[in-house]
């Protein structure tokens, strides 16, 4: 017999058993919007916290689940706050979600930062936003955006950067502007930059300083450009990506990407794969480059912050050169005969390596001291093949950079350090030999050469607040640098080996800036600049060292106005003024071989202009139109080379007149895209103005889409066209092109025509 409590039991497990199905049967729906907007949300994760069941929105923002009751329920979409919903019966919900500005990978429509008001110098910065304007294959489109800078680029290993018409005297590289990667230079001992190696998703920003203002980083008589990695506010969440570009000339670039950032955001490690390969517009013009880097960055508040950067290229690139009027016209996809014949090529590899730490190492009554040092190591192994002979490089490069800087710890309205001491050493060894060349096989030896090429800075500055409008700005740079030269082929019985060393040379910059308000501020500058000559312009026609050659040194003088007005309307006008004398002359005295030579002075007069408006409507899209415009007076004051007397002609290499202008367009919803024109004017190709090249304007543009399929996914499809209005023009000149034998001068490398280039990214969030 059943007792009675047992069948109460069963009767209980009969009754939930019944039951239970019917609950099951609860459903919950909905739709999720944009707070504000009323946008329906598409892929929006909505998850269960008892059954973990879920679901995702579709196209219409609607959503359906079938879950036990009462539950509680977590809406959650990349970009979003997140929120949690309580249902207790059967409902159709209507759910509005608050964009996150804090999350870094939302698409955001705020106009990135550009102008700093506070700095007493020509300062302008680009943000990765703006290096994602074009194809991420070159810095060039970015670079010639900013006022005072014109970057020729006769192929993607081929470019020359001037700085308010320094550098334009340099004929295959860029000289006289110095360059950093975070704390590592990118500048070798005599002076030469390249910037082409560092791929571009690498970089989260790049600042762009024009003058000799920079006296942190050396006093480099154009300008500095300083790339910089991701710091702590950019840190992006742990995700995989990769991305690939395809365009015309057979361009393919890769970049794959494994990012770690722990929960706190005091660890970031990123590694990066990149490859960007071209088969080249014009003949002999294949180019390979591969690429793989490390970077990590840890941050304590007890340890300080701790940055590891390592990367490692290898680059192999056919050299197609410059070519006469003729070809430029008529055939301007040939390369030059001589380097096509021979299939011309560089091919390298090379190592850039840096550790740095930063740590606080006492505390003031509001104040703290910081304690900066970095460690630093490069290496560059090239093979060249020139018409001329077979060139070996090997150059290896380490140094050190130590800054103490003494910090307001309540400031929140500036970063800038009170006072800021410190020291950098460098070391280089450059190895080179030639060899003769037999249509590209190498034969005998020619030379063999060893250079040491040293430099000290010991820099200061300061920023003194005056009152709470005004901040005066002093530094100072000291510099030394020497060369040591051991010729191990004495050629013709003659040893050229021998030590050079330049004078000290100190260099001063005083600014002075006014704040009226939160949005309007004057500055003015006045500052010293030098640039060292390359062991090879010391050299004679005979090889020997010159010991009359003197550093090419100067003064900036300049008066600007920067601000904004509604945090919509952004403008910076400078006008200045440079002084430059001992001007170094490249003076070609056979086909391969330049010394330098002190010819005399120049006056660069100069005006720069930049103005952006934001307009945003309703969160929903933003559109930014801009406008930079650079006006540049330069003369040679003074000028005598040998017999020819160019004083009072206009200099060499640099526009009187650049134009960009364009508008960025960029939407809630994930569209996005920029519209880009281009004017140069002509200017000499020859120190006696007996030439000049064309004038031209090229129009860029791009569109793309980018959305968050989830909590997970993340996708950017874009395409764009570049010189739309197929223009023909020179994207490099070379000034003062010799001729030889009855050959006329090459002075063009031509710019691209018309072209395409799409790209399709992918980002799965772990």
């Amino acid at each position: 017999m059943i007792k009675t409590s047992t069948l109460h039991v069963l009767l209980t497990i009969t009754l939930l058993t019944l039951i239970n199905p019917c609950i099951a049967q609860f459903k919950v729906s909905g739709i999720v919007m944009e707070s504000g907007t009323d946008r329906a949300l598409i892929g929006v994760t909505i998850i269960s916290k008892s059954s973990e069941k879920g679901a995702t929105t579709d196209i219409n923002g609607q959503f359906e689940l079938e879950l036990p009751l009462p539950d509680s329920l977590l809406i959650s979409y990349i970009g979003y706050k997140s929120i949690r919903v309580k249902v207790t019966e059967s409902v159709s919900l209507n759910l509005q979600l608050e964009v996150d500005t804090k999350q870094l990978n939302a698409i955001e429509i705020t106009a990135p930062k550009i102008i700093e008001l506070k700095l007493p110098a020509s300062f302008m910065q680009i943000p990765k936003e703006h290096l994602n304007r074009d194809n991420g294959t070159t810095i060039v489109p970015a670079l010639n955006r900013i006022t005072g800078v014109y970057m020729h680029s006769g192929a993607l290993n081929t470019n020359r950067i001037t700085i308010r018409g320094i550098g334009n005297r340099s004929l295959f590289s860029t000289t006289k502007i110095r360059a950093y990667l975070d704390d590592i230079p990118l500048t070798t001992g005599d002076g030469e930059t390249t910037i082409e190696d560092i791929d571009l998703s690498l970089i989260q920003k790049v600042d762009v300083w024009k003058g000799p203002t920079a006296s942190l980083y050396g006093a480099g008589l154009g300008g500095m450009i300083h790339y910089k990695t991701r710091d702590q506010e950019n840190f992006m969440p742990t995700a995989v990506s990769t991305k690939l570009t395809a365009g015309s000339y057979g361009l393919i670039r890769n970049v794959s990407e494994l990012n770690f950032t722990n929960d706190g955001k005091t660890l970031n490690t990123v590694l990066n794969y990149n490859n960007t390969s071209s088969d080249g517009y014009r003949d002999n013009n294949e180019y390979d480059r591969e690429s793989i880097a490390l970077i990590g960055k840890s941050i304590s508040g007890k340890f300080g912050k701790t940055t590891l950067f390592g990367s490692f290229t290898k680059l192999k690139a056919f050299i197609p050169s410059s070519i006469d009027r003729d070809d430029y016209e008529n055939s301007p996809q040939n390369a030059a005969f001589t380097w096509g014949s021979i299939k011309g090529f560089e091919d390298y590899t090379k190592v850039i390596s840096g550790l740095s730490h930063e740590i606080k190492i006492a505390e003031l009554t509001g104040l703290e001291i910081r304690n900066r040092t970095s460690l630093f190591y490069t290496n560059r192994d090239a093979y060249e093949s020139t018409p001329f002979n077979i060139l070996e490089e090997n150059s290896s490069t380490y140094g050190l950079r130590n800054v103490i800087e003494l910090q307001k710890r309540d400031d929140s309205k500036t970063n800038l350090p009170i006072l800021s001491i410190g020291i950098e050493t460098f070391s280089e060894n450059y190895d080179w030999e030639t060899f003769e060349t037999n249509n590209g096989l190498k034969e005998a030896p020619l030379s063999d050469n060893e250079e040491e090429r040293k430099y000290i800075n010991l820099f200061a500055q300061s920023y003194f607040e005056i009152s709470t409008k005004a901040t005066l700005f002093a530094g100072i740079n000291f510099n030394n640098t020497s060369y040591d030269y051991k010729d191990f082929i004495k050629s013709d019985g003659l040893d050229k080996s021998g030590n050079y060393g330049f004078d000290y040379i100190i260099s001063p910059h005083l600014g002075f800036n006014y704040q009226f308000n939160n949005n309007v501020a004057l500055f003015s500058t006045i500052s010293h600049g030098f640039s060292p000559p390359s062991l090879e312009e010391t050299l004679t026609p005979e090889g020997t060292i010159n010991p009359d050659i003197q550093v090419e040194k100067g003064w900036n003088y300049e008066l600007g106005a920067r601000g904004n007005i509604d945090s919509k309307f952004t403008y910076e006008l400078t006008v200045y003024t440079m002084q430059i004398k001992d001007l170094l002359v490249a003076r070609r005295v056979n086909a391969d071989q330049f010394i330098g030579v002190n010819a005399g002075e120049t006056e660069h007069n100069g005006l720069e202009l930049f103005v952006a408006y934001e307009v945003i409507k309703n969160r929903n899209w933003q559109m930014t139109p801009f406008i930079s415009y650079t006006y540049s007076d330069y003369t040679f004051k003074e000028f005598v080379d040998e017999d020819n007397d160019y004083s009072g002609n206009n200099l060499t290499g640099t526009p009187p007149h650049q134009l960009s202008a364009g508008v960025d367009f960029n939407s809630a919803i994930g569209f996005y895209g920029n519209i880009n024109f281009k004017y140069v004017d002509a200017f000499p190709m020859r120190d006696d103005n007996s030439i000049d090249s064309e004038a031209y304007q090229i129009v860029r543009a791009k569109i793309g889409f980018q959305r968050n399929l989830s909590t997970k996914w993340k996708i950017d499809a874009s395409f764009g066209i570049d010189n739309v209005f197929d223009e023909k023009y020179a994207s490099m000149i070379l000034i003062n092109a010799g001729s030889f034998g009855n050959n006329p001068p090459r002075y063009y490398y031509p710019g691209l025509p018309r072209n395409y280039f799409g790209s399709l990214s992918i980002l799965y969030q772990l």
